[in-house]
């Protein structure tokens, strides 16, 4: 059994943070601009200054010396890859194997998409607007706990990671919303071992989906602020686009 069709988009965020996050730690992220984006790029892509890139939140939101950049489809491509190429790896238990090979996003049918990432420190925030999300999302996301709780992942290139998935609790929003836990654990060729812990939300406004993910390095995530900035992201929107 795999997890769902629309898992693999926010996992796909999650994968672009702890690149960026990474980049950070190690002092060779880019320098980012000090305010948000105001235009996006849409699958096709064209420019859509005045499309979903409207109900992104304002840096502010983020907090103070929180550095704010947009996030293209192809950054999302990028992020997906970063642990994506599984050639000759072992996915335990068989039931998960099929869902992670599966980790890449699904834009290609999405018929608009906005997106960004805000870096406090070893904290990154992403936030993805898209529209014609196929599926149930909230649905794909409140069952992918059960489906497949853990996963393990062995490899000579990464070594061994497991991830481990929780229904996190989120607050009721539009025509629905959900909430997942996700950590994953790697343990390298050499024995080192690193924790990134994350949070996912996802929420359904119409057409629109609002997936907001955390992630921190070395850090901790809290799900009280992030349900708080969930309910602000999804208002936010809400107030811009209707």
């Amino acid at each position: 059994m795999s997890l769902p069709r629309r898992l693999p988009l926010a996992l796909a965020a999650a994968s672009l943070l702890l690149a960026g996050c990474t980049s950070t730690v190690e002092g060779t992220a880019t320098p980012s601009p000090t305010t948000a984006p105001e235009s996006t790029a849409t699958p096709d892509g064209t420019d859509d200054p005045d499309g979903l890139a409207a109900g992104l939140l304002p840096e502010d939101a983020f907090g103070p010396g929180a550095q704010v950049v947009p996030v293209s489809e192809a950054d999302v491509r990028a992020g997906a890859a970063v642990g994506a190429d599984l050639d000759g790896a072992t996915i335990t238990p068989e039931s998960c194997a099929q869902a992670i090979q599966q980790s890449q996003p699904s834009v290609d049918d999405l018929e608009d998409f906005a997106a960004q990432s805000a870096t406090t420190g070893t904290t990154v925030v992403a936030q993805l607007l898209t529209v014609g999300t196929p599926g149930d999302p909230v649905a794909d996301l409140t069952a992918s706990a059960g489906t497949c709780p853990q996963a393990t992942i062995s490899s000579p290139q990464i070594g061994t990671a497991t991830l481990t998935f929780s229904v996190l609790d989120v607050p009721d929003l539009g025509d629905g919303s959900a909430g997942l836990a996700y950590t994953t654990t790697v343990t390298g060729p050499d024995g080192a071992q690193i924790s990134v812990p994350a949070l996912i939300g996802v929420a359904v406004d119409g057409d629109r989906l609002l997936t907001l993910v955390s992630t921190s390095l070395g850090g901790t995530v809290d799900p009280v602020a992030f349900g708080d900035l969930l309910q602000e992201a999804f208002d936010h929107q809400a107030d811009a686009l209707d």
